[in-house]
C-alpha cells in the first residue's frame, strides 16, 4: 500500500507544481526538457550499476522503453495543448478516463478478477472524475480542436498500459533501468519539442527555468517509479483506479484549501463518490 500513497502524494505534487508555476511565470517547455534530463539522470544515478549501455540496448525491454518515452513526451505536449485549445475541464476529464484503457487490459490480458464491488468501483470511479472536474459554466469546446482530448485519452492510456506490459513481461530487477532509459528517450524526443518552440518562446529566466526543471524531475522520476512498482505488487484493475481516483481527491481538496479554488455542490459529490469509489475497489481484493 506504500507504493500507493506515495504514487498519489508524488503525483498530487507534479499538479500542486504545474500551479505554482503561473506564479513565477516558469516556461513550462524549458521546464519539462529539463525535468527529462534530471528524471534520466536521477534514475541512473542512484543505480549506478544499471548504467551499462551495451547492456540496455541488448535488454528486451529496449525498444518498449523508447516507446515509452514517446508516449511519455506526447502525452505531456497534448495535456498542455488539450488545457489550452479544448478547455481544463475536459483535458482534466479526458485524461483521467483513459484508466479504462489499462483496466481493461488488466481483465483480458493479465488475469486480474473482475468482481461486483471492483466494477462498482470502477463505475463510481468514472463517474467521480466527471462530477469532481465539472463547472459551473457550460463548457464551449472549440470543434478544430475536439481531437485533443481524444488523442490524450489514448495517449495517457497507452502510457499506464505498456508500464504494465513491461512489468508484466519484460522487467524483473530492471525497474530502474528500464525507467531512466525510458526517460532518457523521452529527453530525446523532448529536445525536438523544445528546439520547435523555443522559437516562438522568449528564453528569458533560464535560471528559474532549470532550478523548475529539477524538482519536476524529482518528482516526476519517483512518482512514475511508484506507479510502475506498484504494478508489479497489485493488479493493474485495482491500482490504476484507486491511483487516479486518489489524485482526483487529493488535488482538488489541495486546491480547495491551499488556492482556495472554489468547488460547487457537484464537486464535492464528485469527490464523496470518489471516496465510495476507492472504498468498493479496496474492498473487492
Amino acid at each position: 500500500m506504500i507504493y500507493l500513497l506515495l504514487a498519489v502524494l508524488l503525483s498530487t505534487a507534479i499538479i500542486i507544481t504545474f500551479r505554482i508555476f503561473n506564479y513565477f511565470k516558469i516556461s513550462i517547455v524549458q521546464a519539462i526538457t529539463v525535468n527529462y534530463l534530471v528524471a534520466c539522470f536521477f534514475g541512473f544515478a542512484s543505480e549506478p550499476l544499471s548504467f551499462n549501455p551495451e547492456v540496455i540496448v541488448g535488454a528486451s525491454w529496449f525498444y518498449l522503453s523508447m516507446l515509452m518515452g514517446l508516449s511519455l513526451i506526447l502525452a505531456f505536449n497534448l495535456f498542455a495543448l488539450s488545457a489550452q485549445n479544448a478547455g481544463v475541464a475536459i483535458t482534466a476529464i479526458s485524461s483521467r478516463m483513459s484508466v479504462v484503457i489499462p483496466v481493461s487490459l488488466g481483465f483480458m490480458f493479465f488475469g486480474d478478477t473482475a468482481g461486483i464491488l471492483k466494477i462498482a468501483g470502477i463505475i463510481a470511479g468514472l463517474a467521480a472524475f466527471y462530477f469532481s472536474s465539472k463547472k459551473t459554466k457550460k463548457v464551449h469546446i472549440n470543434q478544430a480542436y475536439v481531437y485533443l482530448p481524444v488523442l490524450l485519452f489514448l495517449a495517457v492510456g497507452i502510457n499506464d498500459s505498456l508500464m504494465k506490459v513491461a512489468e508484466h513481461g519484460y522487467l524483473t530487477n530492471d525497474f530502474t533501468a528500464f525507467l531512466a532509459t525510458s526517460f532518457g528517450f523521452a529527453l530525446l524526443f523532448g529536445l525536438l519539442v523544445f528546439a520547435y518552440k523555443s522559437r516562438k518562446e522568449p528564453s528569458g529566466g533560464v535560471l528559474k527555468n532549470i532550478i523548475a526543471g529539477i524538482v519536476l524531475g524529482l518528482l516526476n522520476w519517483y512518482s512514475t517509479l511508484f506507479v510502475l512498482v506498484g504494478l508489479d505488487v497489485y493488479q493493474v484493475s485495482f491500482f490504476m483506479p484507486v491511483y487516479n481516483i486518489g489524485v482526483v481527491v487529493l488535488s482538488s481538496l489541495v486546491g480547495f484549501v491551499a488556492f482556495r479554488e472554489k468547488l460547487t455542490a457537484t464537486n464535492w459529490a464528485g469527490i464523496g463518490l470518489a471516496i465510495i469509489a476507492i472504498a468498493l475497489i479496496a474492498n473487492s481484493v
